[in-house]
């Protein structure tokens, strides 16, 4: 259902559906905070993030992805982002958006990538050169390395033939997300390994666009953009001189507790990029963003965006 907020513009590529998006606007904005969402979520679960934003005169626009959200829903494909070739679609998706918001934001920008949306940022930020980028943001991010991806994709490649492109993969499930609540054990629900907030992890189990399981293709896509992201081209690919703050739980599955993390911190600063910022909170979840001490993480957020700022002035 249209929300507040919510906007839409013809879907990319002529294809038969319509994208989504939230636009938190304030007035005379300093910065624009773009946001890519993780897996099996959608955008509206960054309004808080946006609505402090806001209070400090920062400009924020978020997507529902293709497969997620509103846009998934309205072109019944949710958790499926496309028949073939899912990931660059997405990455084209966000130049695209970015171009047409661009128009009516002055500000410099700033993009926020959570999970999967953290690896969207660098791939976009590899692919894609904005004069206007003046900083990248990575939530519940770590470095995975070219070969894990490799076999994972292999797997995929056959969970794909055996149950077909837009079905999800139990198979998948497990080997990606469904072991990540074991470090929690005894746990109080399935997924526990999102945030220590009890109301949270309800929230996020009651939300219908939430927690899904994504299809082969998209795995199989996923995937292979993860490859390309950590491959031996990216020293050339990634941006220099661009200031990047990583932040994650040291809890988080996804970081593998803050190694992953820690370890793509040290690569990104033996490409030269020497303004890399790195804050691993204690006992944090994955979702840091929307943990019990979610307003410790705004401040410090609101710290790192206030610096760039100041050097953009």
């Amino acid at each position: 259902m249209p929300r507040i907020n919510l906007h839409k513009i013809a879907h990319f590529d002529n294809e038969e559906y319509d994208h989504y998006y939230f636009n938190w606007e304030t007035n005379n904005p300093r910065l624009w905070v773009h946001i890519m969402h993780g897996m099996a979520e959608h955008s509206e679960r960054y309004e808080p993030l946006a609505k402090f934003l806001n209070q400090h005169n920062i400009s924020v626009t978020a997507d529902d992805h293709r497969g997620h959200g509103v846009t998934g829903s309205d072109a019944n494909s949710l958790y499926h982002f496309a028949d073939k070739d899912g990931w660059n679609k997405l990455l084209e998706d966000q130049r695209q958006l970015i171009n047409h918001l661009a128009d009516n934001q002055p500000a410099p920008l700033v993009i926020l990538g959570h999970s999967m949306g953290s690896y969207m940022a660098l791939g976009f930020c590899q692919k894609y050169a904005l004069n206007h980028l003046v900083g990248l943001i990575l939530s519940g991010s770590g470095y995975t390395a070219p070969s894990q991806s490799r076999v994972a994709r292999g797997i995929a490649y056959i969970e794909r033939l055996r149950l077909g492109k837009d079905k999800p993969s139990p198979i998948l499930e497990y080997l990606s997300t469904g072991h990540f609540n074991r470090q929690f054990e005894p746990v109080r629900t399935a997924k526990d390994w999102i945030s220590s907030d009890s109301a949270l992890v309800d929230s996020y189990i009651k939300d219908p666009w939430c927690g899904g399981a994504i299809s082969t293709q998209s795995w199989f896509d996923f995937l292979g953009g993860l490859m390309d992201i950590f491959g031996q081209n990216w020293r050339q690919m990634m941006p220099k001189n661009l200031p990047i703050y990583l932040f994650s739980g040291d809890r988080d599955p996804v970081g593998k507790s803050g190694q992953a993390v820690e370890y793509l911190r040290d690569k990104l600063v033996k490409l030269n990029l020497d303004k890399v910022k790195m804050r691993l909170y204690k006992g944090g979840h994955h979702e840091m963003l929307n943990e019990v001490n979610r307003d410790e993480v705004y401040s410090d957020l609101l710290d790192w965006l206030n610096q760039i700022h100041i050097a953009e002035k």
